[in-house]
């Protein structure tokens, strides 16, 4: 037998340590905090969203190149997606009235919806900004007669960035789901 085996078998002797059961009012202000941290995120990105449209809105006025002023208002338009996909995929939701299994279950439905949404976040958040993005880039660049591929190079990077960090909270949300799913099933 070797050393890899004996530490495998030794800790697959170890006693398994019950569940602990979690009180509702911990459920309660667990799924409470995560609605707040909720709507904070999303207050942070309509705010970025209502600064972005009417900045876009005047490079479409002020630029004189007609691509720039396509991209400019391919941005809005890409933005006001993303703010409307925001609230319809994760917005925050009130917590319900009754105690206990329905706050789980809530919880874990909250937790559920968030994950898709950040699961998805390249679809529905990244997808709409990107013709605005590369048709404004484009008519700056054209209008000012630089070509920079490396601003595209960047802005990838940044898009593939945002979609592998949420990947990551998806994956932090699926933990939580199979938590509260593990103390369902212990009978808690």
């Amino acid at each position: 037998m070797s050393s890899e085996d004996k530490v495998s078998d030794l800790w697959k002797s170890q006693p398994l340590q019950p569940m602990q059961p979690v009180p509702p009012a911990e459920i309660q202000q667990r799924a409470s905090a995560f609605q707040q941290r909720i709507r904070k995120r999303n207050r942070r990105e309509y705010i970025a969203g209502t600064l972005v449209v009417p900045v876009f809105l005047a490079y479409a006025w002020i630029f004189p190149y007609w691509v720039t002023k396509v991209g400019a208002l391919l941005t809005v338009l890409g933005t006001i997606v993303v703010m409307w996909q925001l609230h319809r995929r994760a917005s925050s939701r009130e917590l319900p009235e009754a105690l206990g299994a329905s706050h789980v279950a809530f919880h874990r439905a909250e937790l559920v919806r968030q994950r898709d949404a950040v699961r998805d976040v390249w679809l529905w958040y990244i997808g709409p900004i990107v013709p605005g993005f590369v048709v404004f880039m484009w008519g700056r660049q054209a209008e000012l007669n630089v070509h920079h591929p490396v601003a595209y190079l960047i802005a990838a990077l940044l898009m593939i960035a945002i979609a592998v960090v949420n990947r990551f909270a998806a994956r932090r949300f699926q933990r939580q789901i199979d938590e509260l799913d593990a103390l369902s099933s212990s009978g808690h």
